[in-house]
């Protein structure tokens, strides 16, 4: 009986161990000081940029990196929880744009506009780059001016 017991223990300890080793076989790995969400890694930096820099800072990673996309709830609510655990005061430009100024909102990574979290209205001159609005814990957007310099967070699959 024993030796039976001790047979059932080694089976659900290398149950266990495979387990454990296989989700972190499967996981890529992101760059240093980036986290990984369902697929893909996000870089979250204070430095101050304007909507352009920012872009242009992102891409400078490679891999495909842009300012963010944010496809659903739980993809938003995992990034607010992130960045408020560095800060709770200043917005941060996601990737999120109206290139030809007429309210046609696209994202810079080519994924598709269908989930949106405007704070109040998307529209006002000269705002036609989108910011997380620190005011809500970081759940919901305004457009703002694309000169304005702010923080920044990107996105690439890895």
């Amino acid at each position: 009986m024993a030796s039976n017991i001790t047979y059932l223990l080694l089976l659900l300890s290398c149950a266990a161990s495979t387990e454990v080793l296989s989700a972190t076989l499967m996981r890529p790995s992101c760059a240093t000081g980036w986290f990984y969400y369902k697929s893909y890694c996000y870089g979250y930096f204070r430095k101050l940029r304007n909507w352009s820099d920012a872009e242009l800072e992102c891409q400078s990673y490679g891999n495909g990196t842009h300012l963010a996309s944010i496809q659903n709830a739980k993809e938003a609510n995992t990034i607010a929880k992130y960045i408020v655990g560095y800060q709770r005061i200043q917005p941060v430009w996601i990737g999120l744009h109206d290139p030809q100024k007429r309210q046609k909102w696209q994202w810079i990574d080519g994924a598709l506009y269908i989930y949106q979290t405007w704070s109040g209205k998307s529209v006002g001159k000269n705002k036609y780059c989108v910011e997380i609005n620190a005011k809500n814990n970081f759940l919901t957007w305004n457009s703002k001016d694309c000169n304005k310099r702010q923080h920044f967070l990107c996105k690439y699959r890895p």
